[in-house]
């Protein structure tokens, strides 16, 4: 039996702070330096020699940060699957003496039953231990969470840890559940039939179901019709020796039946958690599909970034043709004025310009004439003189 402590080491190692070493109290060198090379960090011991150890002799590892209450779990459940898989190989040799012929030897056989009986009541209690201790993690981060003490590097960390012992019990009971079926095959010599069953033509199934828990179902409906037909030889004989051997195989049936169940219980949790967001070739897989997306969404912005300023220029435009119709819409009518005439040609002159004027005659009753020199005469008579003057 063996335990594994490299998680608890690791924890340690982690949660222990690494405080510088003191400088060494003479110096063999002038400058400050010692002659006695320093060690690497490699090659430094975990626990410091001059810090590390108390008066007594004691080493004191720090521990500033503890580990997690998983941790302990994990620590658990190796430990049971470690017992188990040594009942199991005990058991195992235990079945090979058991389906010996033998002869005047019933104590040895009933001793021998007797044993197999207790191996197995304990290997499956112990499967049920596990599958507890693997749904308290999530007990205890649930009530991490809730008080506020947990990150999620931690809870990442508690759930990978709750997946793979789930995985690691669900193994054991799987192959603990097959040895008991092929056992209880044989010890009802049921192998020619057995043979039989596996010749049969199998239905057709359904490519997302796991076969795993085929198997499982068919163990278990094997186990139930067996459970029938000992109780209904139970009821007909009473015999002592085919008691002893029908209430063996009863309790074998009624294991495999108890690990069929937790294998389905444990088989749920793995698929409940981990699904296909945990595998690491489905993450790259569609880490690849959004990184092709990704760059169809960049070419798309980098056609948007370069038609921003065509876009901007368009729509300048139609804003001055808005407002050039709205100033249209706008702008009041005004009236026509009306057009300059032409001038018009002088008429020719007519008959009457082209006579001298006519003078009305003047109404006078008295007419005054005053003499005139003499000298004047002749001047006067050679301006031309209208005819009605002188009158």
């Amino acid at each position: 039996m063996w335990r594994d402590r490299t998680n608890l080491y690791i924890s340690y190692r982690q949660s222990f702070t690494h405080h510088p070493a003191k400088k060494p109290r003479y110096l063999g060198a002038v400058n400050g330096f010692s002659d006695i090379p320093s060690q690497s960090e490699e090659s430094r011991r975990l626990i410091s020699e001059s810090s590390g150890i108390d008066d007594d002799g004691d080493a004191i590892i720090e521990m500033d940060v503890l580990p997690p209450r998983w941790v302990d779990v994990q620590e658990e459940v190796t430990e049971l699957l470690a017992d188990i898989a040594q009942k199991s190989a005990h058991l195992d040799k235990l079945h090979h003496k058991h389906l010996l012929p033998g002869f005047g030897d019933e104590d040895i056989r009933k001793q021998d039953e007797r044993v197999i009986e207790r191996f197995t009541q304990e290997i499956t209690r112990a499967f049920h231990d596990c599958q507890k201790l693997v749904q308290k993690i999530e007990l205890m981060v649930r009530e991490a969470k809730q008080q506020g003490g947990v990150s999620s590097g931690d809870e990442t960390m508690a759930k990978n840890i709750q997946i793979s012992l789930a995985s690691r019990v669900q193994e054991a009971s799987a192959r603990f559940r097959k040895k008991q079926s092929i056992y209880l095959k044989k010890l009802r010599g049921l192998e020619d039939s057995a043979s039989q069953f596996d010749r049969s033509p199998t239905p057709v199934q359904n490519p997302y179901t796991d076969p795993s828990l085929m198997e499982s179902d068919a163990d278990k409906s094997f186990s139930q019709s067996t459970l029938m037909q000992t109780s209904q030889r139970m009821i007909g004989q009473n015999d002592a020796a085919i008691l002893q051997r029908e209430r063996e195989i009863n309790d074998i049936a009624k294991g495999i039946i108890e690990l069929s169940d937790i294998f389905r219980e444990l088989q749920t949790m793995v698929i409940d958690q981990g699904t296909m967001l945990d595998r690491i070739d489905y993450n790259v897989e569609r880490m690849g599909t959004d990184v092709q997306a990704a760059e169809k969404e960049l070419k798309v912005a980098t056609n948007y970034q370069r038609r921003t300023t065509k876009r901007k220029i368009i729509m300048l435009l139609i804003l001055l043709v808005a407002g050039m119709i709205i100033l249209l819409l706008v702008k009041p009518k005004r009236h026509p004025s009306p057009e300059p005439t032409a001038p018009s040609p002088p008429s020719p002159p007519s008959q009457q310009e082209n006579q001298p004027p006519t003078i009305n005659p003047r109404m006078f009753d008295t007419v005054f004439r005053r003499s005139r020199p003499p000298s004047l005469a002749p001047v006067a008579s050679r301006k031309y003189v209208g005819p009605d003057i002188y009158r």
